[in-house]
């Protein structure tokens, strides 16, 4: 989660050293999020509908009026020709609706989210019977079914009168007396009846569906009094209407989609944007030519001190001398106290010539007038091999194995494997840290060995020790030898440990080995400073490289590779980095 954050606090800092990129950045959050919150948010409720089928049942009725066989009486009832006629009168009038409906928000939906009802109008069609199919499950049909309400349209502005007895029952009960005097002939004559109720509309009061739950409403339509063609046969129509309104959403025709609909065109533009946005993000941080926020000095400079914090020194001075021609930077991080000596002991041939990366505040020796320029927060961890099968240590645990306490992994719950300690010389930086903060002042030991490669320790030391000067000597070692346990900058150690796949870094107490650790209690960290003699004089390449440290590509970089900068784009100082050195 850490490294997340840190890589989002260095995509800002990239971003906002243009202001195009931050207008274009807040622009593609507009475009990309506009469509998420109407979708789940503004409408949130969502039905669909899409008409199937709108058309004759399908048979044709010529076959059944041929009269080849000779011409039908009409007053006889019982004549067969005859009710084949009504038959296909009958089916020359009788059309199919099928209405496919779905829940595509991104909620439930219940009867209580409805302004409006859905319901369903066929025009002058009248409904002869309807059913509920390919529901997503039984009980879905069974609810549909049950609740649906059959309707007449008024006359005039279309209001809708409801029916005393609406349900599908009195559907299939009507359906029955219509049918019964083409399949059974006329029925004996009796008292009047009144006239059957003539339904134009299905309306649906109890819907609810749960998300992406579905089904279909089959109608079956009969057009009242359609004048026949010169073929015989009569035209049906298909008109179609649903009504209905959701609080916080909309009901759609799936039909009435656009190809190119807004949302569709929103992301397609903050995608184009962000490709924009990305291509000034790069361009900002690898291109050569120098912007409003490098300002150019020529002469040479001398970088000494921490090997642990070479890799981002390396390229923020390598971007630097790509933009200023005239300006030589040369790096020799071989260790912070060493560069401190020469530093202190006027090593440069000019006092701005010089400058040198510690680790943490200056504990070489005294000088008169040494000038402190923080540069960034830097986090250590501590790397085993993976022969070790130990993935967590405890500080004290740490102190332990340095005293000679335990000598095999197995006595900290890992493999039965030799403890080999490979550390640093003298002039580290990076070892005065560990001394300081893990071992608690006392000293790393002796080195009792050359290659850390004996199986117990020689009887004059307490551990199997060897010594190295910088910090990708320590990795060597360690990922080259089993039971190897040593240190180096956390960022340093994930990128090889991931690369090699022979040693990792392990947690402290369970604590990640990373800057957004440190509120936690991870204690294995520092500052890295920046020591100049006395104060740069303006205009100086060294005034000027580090005010470009101190600029919004190096800050970037500087976040990117995992060392947070002591001061963000608005000239605050890093908390960590208010600590006096």
């Amino acid at each position: 989660m850490g490294g997340v954050l840190t890589m989002a606090q260095a995509i800002a800092e990239l971003i906002a050293q243009r202001q195009e990129n931050l207008f274009i950045g807040v622009l593609i959050i507009v475009l990309v999020t506009t469509p998420i919150a109407d979708r789940y948010f503004i409408r949130r409720r969502r039905i669909d509908y899409r008409v199937l089928y709108n058309s004759k049942i399908g048979l044709n009725p010529v076959a059944l009026r041929d009269d080849a066989s000779g011409p039908s009486d009409p007053d006889d009832p019982r004549d067969p020709r005859r009710r084949l006629s009504l038959y296909a009168d009958l089916l020359d009038r009788m059309s199919i609706v099928i209405v496919r409906v779905r829940n595509t928000g991104g909620y439930d939906i219940e009867p209580g989210d409805f302004g409006t009802a859905m319901s369903f109008t066929f025009g002058k069609r009248v409904i002869w019977d309807a059913r509920i199919s390919d529901a997503s499950s039984d009980e879905l049909r069974r609810n549909i079914r049950d609740g649906m309400e059959f309707f007449s349209q008024a006359p005039g502005d279309g209001v809708q009168a409801a029916d005393d007895d609406k349900g599908i029952r009195a559907v299939r009960r009507l359906l029955g007396d219509r049918l019964r005097p083409i399949l059974l002939g006329p029925a004996p004559s009796g008292p009047d009846k009144a006239a059957a109720p003539e339904w134009h509309g299905v309306r649906l009061p109890e819907l609810a569906l749960r998300r992406r739950e579905k089904f279909k409403l089959v109608v079956v339509l009969h057009e009242p009094g359609a004048p026949a063609d010169r073929a015989g046969q009569r035209k049906i129509t298909k008109d179609f209407a649903v009504r209905g309104a959701i609080h916080s959403g909309v009901v759609k025709n799936e039909k009435d989609r656009r190809r190119i609909s807004w949302p569709r065109a929103a992301f397609a533009l903050g995608a184009l944007l962000a490709v924009v946005l990305v291509f000034n993000v790069v361009g900002a941080s690898l291109g050569s030519s120098p912007g409003p926020a490098v300002r150019c000095a020529s002469g040479h400079l001398r970088l000494e001190g921490s090997s642990a914090f070479s890799e981002p020194l390396g390229f923020i001075a390598g971007e630097y001398t790509k933009a200023c021609h005239s300006a030589a930077i040369d790096l020799r991080l071989t260790g912070s106290r060493a560069g401190m000596h020469d530093l202190i002991d006027g090593g440069a041939p000019a006092p701005d010539g010089l400058a040198v990366l510690n680790d943490g505040p200056n504990t070489t020796g005294p000088a008169a007038d040494l000038r402190t320029h923080p540069v960034a927060v830097i986090v250590y961890g501590v790397i085993v091999s993976d022969s070790t099968g130990v993935t967590d240590l405890r500080a004290d645990q740490i102190r332990d194995i340095f005293s000679g306490r335990f000598h095999w992994w197995d006595q900290l719950g890992g493999r039965h494997v030799p403890i080999r300690i490979v550390g640093r010389d003298g002039e580290s930086g990076t070892r005065q840290i560990l001394q300081d903060k893990l071992l608690l002042g006392r000293s790393e030991g002796a080195a009792s060995s050359t290659e850390c490669a004996e199986q117990s320790p020689p009887p004059h030391a307490a551990t199997i020790r060897c010594e190295l000067r910088t910090t990708g000597e320590v990795i060597d070692k360690v990922a080259t030898t089993p039971g190897a346990i040593g240190y180096a900058d956390a960022p340093t150690a994930k990128t090889e440990a991931a690369r090699r796949q022979t040693f990792h870094v392990v947690t402290l107490g369970g604590r990640l080995p990373e800057a957004t650790s440190i509120a936690q209690g991870y204690p294995f960290w520092t500052v890295e400073y920046l020591y100049t003699a006395g104060d740069p004089a303006p205009g100086s390449l060294l005034r000027r490289f580090i005010d470009y440290l101190g600029g919004a590509g190096a800050r970037a970089e500087l976040s990117v590779r995992g060392y947070p900068p002591c001061v963000d784009r608005n000239g605050d100082r890093n908390p960590l980095c208010a600590i006096p050195p």
